[in-house]
């Protein structure tokens, strides 16, 4: 007779349930504190707490005020962009917490939160249309988006993309309480001809696109920087002949907040919905989530700039800064051409007493290396070349370098390409 065996327990996935449960009831417990404190409360606690993050979190500082230097380069000097870095954590971390304040209020108090500058700009777009993309941006208390449709014109059913989250419980829950209000959810798993058939019943659907997007983005500038975003607004719109609104949601006062719709230009492209965008965030740039890097460069030694960027420069705009540092390079070695591009200026770091190469052509802005080899002495120069502009480096491309050089750009959270020269 045969023994039975007891079936095996993936340890892995054992743990993983329990940290999905543990992250869930930590959630339901601030939601339910601050679901009984006043709104204005835990918008100051929050601003509090994003006061005291600030400290902590030196990698999404400097994340923060990259963002800020290339949206608002030429508006602002340093000093302020600094003080603005300092403040939107702060207001972010009012804004998050004010999400779970407001997860499971009434509709009537929810209503009590939100004005609405521009009114007629929706009904417009909505009377008679075959239905309107709505183009919110990660700014404000975003995640009450989905609560205000009794403040969107009546007769109309409402959808919105979503992201699933990775946890599935968190996410259940989630979902659910975007659903409360009748608003109908999509997944980046659905079908996109299905959602052009919603849009076609003259509903509305809300699209956060103003985020980073990868490879499959489509070339625009995003507040004059040349990047890749998602083409799926317009695609939507044009193929439902739909309208298409921006829509800012600022800090009117601690827990309340303004809405305010921006028209988007015809005939819908890309483009004209990242303009419009750009617009919306500047009406709070504080209250926008810079937390993510926006104009992230996704490269490497095998994937150039020419391949994330494309062969063409599409308009005049703010360039990409890039560092090409030769200290310590082979005397014979020089990029190859793919890595050069009419959106890239490069400035050349030299050791002390090199001469510039006599391939280099112009003048081009020469730093020079530290001669010690430490990561911290490597980490100091990077910074003060970075601050040494208006703009900030995007990106480091050298020889083979030394792993002192490599961790004090990662540090700096500068991507650092090193190209071994040819045998």
């Amino acid at each position: 007779m045969s023994k039975i065996r007891p079936l095996k327990v993936d340890s892995q996935d054992h743990s993983k349930r329990w940290k999905w449960r543990a992250e869930c009831l930590a959630y339901a417990c601030v939601e339910e504190i601050a679901g009984r404190l006043p709104g204005s409360w835990v918008f100051r606690i929050g601003e509090m707490l994003g006061g005291i993050a600030w400290h902590f979190i030196p990698a999404r500082r400097q994340v923060v005020l990259r963002n800020l230097r290339i949206a608002f380069h030429g508006e602002y000097d340093l000093p302020a962009l600094q003080r603005m870095a300092k403040e939107t954590i702060r207001r972010t971390g009012a804004n998050l917490f004010s999400t779970a304040h407001t997860a499971r209020l009434s509709a009537k108090r929810i209503d009590a939160m939100l004005t609405v500058e521009n009114q007629e700009l929706i009904e417009n777009a909505m009377s008679g249309s075959a239905g309107l993309v709505l183009l919110p941006c990660h700014m404000g208390n975003w995640e009450i988006l989905s609560r205000m449709n009794r403040l969107f014109p009546q007769g109309h059913k409402i959808g919105a993309f979503y992201r699933p989250l990775n946890n599935p419980l968190m996410n259940a829950r989630v979902v659910a309480q975007r659903e409360t209000d009748g608003t109908h959810l999509f997944s980046k798993r659905n079908s996109l001809h299905h959602v052009t058939g919603f849009l076609r019943e003259g509903s509305l659907i809300g699209i956060l696109a103003d985020q980073r997007v990868g490879s499959q983005g489509e070339l625009v500038r995003f507040f004059g920087r040349l990047t890749r975003a998602s083409p799926v607004p317009s695609l939507m719109a044009r193929r439902s002949k739909a309208e298409v609104l921006a829509m800012s949601l600022s800090t009117d006062a601690p827990g309340k907040w303004k809405v305010c719709y921006h028209p988007v230009s015809r005939p819908f492209k890309t483009a004209d919905c990242m303009a419009a965008l750009e617009q919306a965030m500047r009406a709070s740039p504080t209250d926008v989530f810079w937390l993510q890097e926006r104009w992230k460069l996704y490269i490497r030694a095998n994937r150039t700039i020419r391949d994330w960027l494309g062969p063409d420069a599409c308009g005049e705009g703010k360039p990409h800064r890039a560092l090409l540092w030769l200290a310590g390079a082979p005397a014979s070695w020089r990029p190859p051409e793919e890595w050069s591009h009419p959106d890239v200026i490069y400035e050349i770091v030299l050791a002390p007493g090199q001469e510039k190469p006599s391939w280099l052509p112009g003048s081009p802005i020469t730093h020079t290396a530290p001669p010690a080899a430490d990561r911290k002495t490597f980490q100091k120069s990077i910074a003060a070349i970075d601050l040494a502009a208006g703009l900030p480096v995007d990106y480091i491309l050298t020889s083979a370098a030394p792993k002192a050089l490599v961790k004090a750009a990662r540090r700096e959270a500068i991507p650092f390409i090193s190209l071994r020269p040819p045998p």
